[in-house]
């Protein structure tokens, strides 16, 4: 969830989303919104916003007050508030639009909030605030304090000016909007106690920026019982570079180590004794590259043991993640399933036999699609897996928060191009591409029901169009459906990202996906939608069961992709949020309501049906933004 500091052109915002992002990271990714942003359809920023923080009026006001409507959260620095008569005459403050909670009134500077069945009138001020103590829980802090701006409100005291006990920091009856007479910079624990009393969770422990993760090499393995695809894949990429292969057979190769220069990366890869001589580090796996071998950025190690980890082995260097549980986890879901045949047969081995993993990665999805040597060697299917990542990417440019406890892996995977293909197996049709999204998103779905069968919670899983994965929780106090307690609110936990390269009459793809698996509050999860713990959940066998299930619903798309995406209609519909839903296209003049009634198995457009009758209104799934809470379908902004 975002946290949001309104306007960008505030000069003290960007220092503000820094100190934020050291105290919320990385339960919430503070940003700063864009006033142009504020009003514009085709930019929900409130469907994701988990607080809003104002350091001047809005632009919009109407955008705010649906926000406010919706549950959302307001933080306003710099005011003065008093109360005001909901129902009352508004010829005090001139016209007032229409509508109860927040409005606009004549001075745009002045914001009227709905609070039950009162209401408050918030003023921002221009003034130049006075040096002032403000009193926090014992505490006292220096602030600037505006003059002539009283909080004349009956509500919850966060903070009081030392001189006068006047009240500094005030929370609304509903907890919804707290609001500050003192102005930027602000104190970390002013901002905390803010944060805290609006009902955001995170840690009480500012995080030391000298602690911050930095990447860490990686490990190249391969199934135990498939050891000789980790050879395969080193020597795959020493032929492309025409380096001399290794010494000896694939059960003990000798390999020198090499660098892999890409456009984005650099990979080095290297090929230790394990376990080294012991040397003073931050992390023991530093142990296997050579010594300050980690200032450059743009170079990524990586490791290729002679032998599978073992369990000590794992215990100090990946105690994030387990392989061999992952790779019996791998063995375990492909033994129950029904078809448990080779993969495409042009590949030299099934999904899941080839892992990099690592403990701290940029993003396990630029690696693979910004370097595309890199990409077109690495010889498929190879997975990616990382236990945090630094710059995660979501679907259009967003970032993704990778916590611990999340899930994030890419799969590269290569199939020919129906006509154009001199590479032996099956090949595709490139229309029936645009399937590999809603192939994948579904077998996450299958996976949750594979690790529930009894489906206690797997059923409340759930997908959004195109390509994003949610959870049906019980409804927050101030969710929007929060008046009906049997009507479950949809949380986002997942999503899906593709990415394809064409070339040689194949295409290279590059499947990247984010879910929360055991993480905690504020971030929504799977572990959270069970009522009581669930054995054997855990990122490594969520991991398995998501790539064997997509193994063989890939499988079998393949064999029967003249059929289009038919025969798996009926599962997909059955799993997602919007059969009969009702949507407002906002990419057409003028705006049209319309019902959505399912996926085209050609070529895989969103279908909906007028309101007033008519023929079928078919979307593109890359070119539209669908804004699920406000039911509006809008082009996607680039």
């Amino acid at each position: 969830m975002n946290v949001l500091v309104y306007p960008s052109t505030h000069p003290d915002a960007p220092s503000l989303v820094e100190t934020l992002a050291s105290i919320l990271t990385p339960h919430y990714l503070p940003q700063l919104l864009i006033p142009s942003q504020l009003s514009v359809q085709e930019y929900p920023w409130h469907t994701s916003c988990a607080l809003l923080l104002l350091l001047s009026p809005p632009t919009d006001h109407a955008a705010v007050r649906k926000y406010i409507e919706s549950g959302g959260r307001i933080l306003a620095f710099g005011v003065g508030v008093r109360k005001g008569t909901l129902f009352g005459p508004s010829h005090d403050f001139g016209s007032l639009s229409a509508g109860l909670g927040l409005g606009m009134v004549k001075d745009t500077t002045i914001l009227r909030v709905a609070d039950g069945n009162a209401s408050f009138y918030i003023s921002f001020s221009t003034a130049s605030g006075t040096n002032a103590d403000v009193l926090i829980n014992d505490t006292v802090l220096s602030v600037s304090r505006l003059p002539m701006c009283p909080l004349d409100l009956e509500a919850h005291i966060i903070g009081r000016y030392v001189e006068g006990n006047a009240p500094a920091g005030i929370l609304s009856q509903s907890g919804l909007v707290a609001m500050w007479n003192c102005t930027p910079p602000l104190p970390d624990i002013l901002l905390s106690q803010s944060l805290s009393a609006l009902g955001l969770r995170f840690s009480s422990q500012r995080a030391d920026s000298s602690l911050e993760p930095h990447i860490l090499p990686q490990f190249l393995l391969a199934r135990p019982d498939s050891w000789q695809v980790q050879y395969r894949v080193v020597e795959a990429l020493l032929d492309h570079l025409n380096f001399r292969s290794a010494v000896g057979d694939e059960s003990q190769p000798k390999w020198e180590p090499f660098v892999f220069e890409d456009t984005n990366d650099n990979f080095h890869f290297h090929f230790p004794s394990i376990p080294p001589e012991a040397r003073n580090t931050d992390h023991p796996i530093l142990e296997l590259v050579p010594p300050n071998s980690l200032s450059n950025s743009k170079v990524k190690h990586v490791l290729v043991p002679s032998r599978p980890l073992t369990m000590e082995d794992e215990r100090i260097y990946t105690p994030q993640f387990s392989p061999s549980a992952f790779f019996r986890a791998i063995d375990e879901f492909r033994s129950g399933m029904k078809d448990t045949s080779q993969g495409t047969n042009q590949d030299p081995w099934r999904i899941g036999e080839a892992l990099m993993y690592g403990e701290v990665v940029s993003s396990t999805q630029t690696m693979f699609d910004k370097n595309p040597s890199f990409l077109r060697v690495l010889p498929p299917p190879i997975v990616s897996l990382a236990t945090v990542q630094l710059a995660g990417r979501g679907r259009g440019g967003n970032a993704w928060l990778s916590p611990a406890g999340c899930l994030q892996m890419s799969l590269k995977i290569r199939i020919g191009l129906k006509g154009s293909s001199s590479v032996p197996g099956l090949t595709i049709v490139p229309s029936n591409l645009v399937f590999i999204q809603y192939l994948y998103a579904l077998a996450i779905i299958d996976a949750c029901h594979v690790l529930n069968p009894g489906s206690e919670w797997a059923h409340k899983v759930r997908l959004k169009w195109p390509n994003d994965i949610y959870g049906l929780f019980p409804c927050s106090q101030h969710s929007p459906v929060s008046n009906s307690k049997s009507t479950p609110e949809p949380r986002k936990i997942g999503g899906v990202l593709i990415n394809t390269s064409f070339g040689g009459g194949v295409a290279d793809i590059v499947i990247g996906s984010g879910l929360n698996v055991l993480n905690a509050p504020p971030i929504a999860s799977l572990a959270q939608l069970a009522s009581t713990p669930t054995p054997g959940l855990s990122v490594e066998r969520v991991a398995a069961a998501v790539l064997t299930s997509f193994e063989r619903m890939w499988n079998s798309f393949l064999q029967n992709q003249e059929q289009g995406f038919h025969p798996f209609m009926d599962q997909y519909l059955r799993s997602w949020l919007h059969s009969d839903q009702l949507v407002t296209l906002t990419n057409r003049t003028p705006h049209q309501s319309v019902r959505i009634v399912g996926i085209t198995p050609d070529h895989g457009l969103l279908r909906t049906v007028p309101m007033g009758g008519g023929e079928f209104i078919d979307l593109q799934p890359d070119g539209n933004s669908f804004d699920m809470m406000k039911g509006l379908i809008s082009t996607k902004k680039r």
